[in-house]
Formats: C-alpha cells, sequence, structure tokens
C-alpha cells in the first residue's frame, strides 16, 4: 500500500473513519460501542471490565483498550449504515495502529517524548582510544 501524505491533518479532529486492509469504514462512538468494548473484553480477553476500567486502559495506552474501543465503534458505524458486521477475528487481522488516522505522527511525538534525555556526554561515549 502506499504512503499517504497526511501533512497538515488536524490529530485532533473527531475519528469518524478507520482504514483496515485499504478499505475506509465508518466508525460511531454510542452506548453500543460502548457494550461491545465490554464484550471484547469479557470474550476475547478473558477479563471483565466495564467501560470506565476499559477508558482508563485507554488512558494508560493499552492496545486492547484501543482496539476493543475501536472494533465497538466499527461494528456500531457498519449497523449505522446497514451494513453486515465485522467479525473480531477478521478486524484483528487487518487492524494496525496506522489504520487511524494521523496516529503514526502522534506515536512518534509520544514516542520521542518517552525516550530518556543524554546528559551531557552520557549518550556519546568515546570512541575506542579516546579519552
Amino acid at each position: 500500500m502506499a504512503e499517504k501524505d497526511i501533512r497538515g491533518t488536524d490529530i485532533s479532529a473527531p475519528l469518524d473513519r478507520i482504514e483496515l486492509a485499504g478499505k475506509e469504514y465508518p466508525l460511531r462512538f454510542d452506548l453500543a460501542c460502548m457494550r461491545v468494548a465490554e464484550d471484547v473484553y469479557e470474550i476475547q480477553y478473558g477479563r471483565s471490565d466495564n467501560f470506565a476500567q476499559i477508558l482508563k486502559s485507554l488512558g494508560a495506552g493499552k492496545l486492547g483498550a484501543v482496539m476493543a474501543i475501536l472494533y465497538g465503534a466499527l461494528l456500531s458505524g457498519i449497523a449505522a449504515e446497514k451494513k453486515e458486521p465485522m467479525p473480531w477475528d477478521e478486524y484483528a487481522e487487518k487492524f494496525r495502529l496506522t489504520s487511524v488516522p494521523s496516529v503514526r505522527e502522534l506515536l512518534m511525538e509520544k514516542l520521542t517524548d518517552a525516550l530518556p534525555r543524554a546528559e551531557g556526554d552520557a549518550g556519546n561515549p568515546p570512541q575506542t582510544g579516546e579519552t
């Protein structure tokens, strides 16, 4: 798949679409989305977390929470358009973090912020033979 130029994209814009395997799907964040996310946690992850706990995991950057919430939003979006639902296994196979618009830049920013900062020359040890 060709890389998309997404410079100038507003990463704070509302998320209303997701791209899976080159095809765009609608997202809808509603009560059904929350219920599906709870079901994903129970059925796929074997955990009985409520939506508030899932949101806490989302805030901690847990991939499982991201996938569960977006899957719930995907099913709600597809249902709103009266289309056939996508099974979890198909979604999990097609899902990539880059499926979410502008996430690549956001991830790079957060990863860069998380890297330890070098103090003085600690980040550049002397080469062999140097003192």
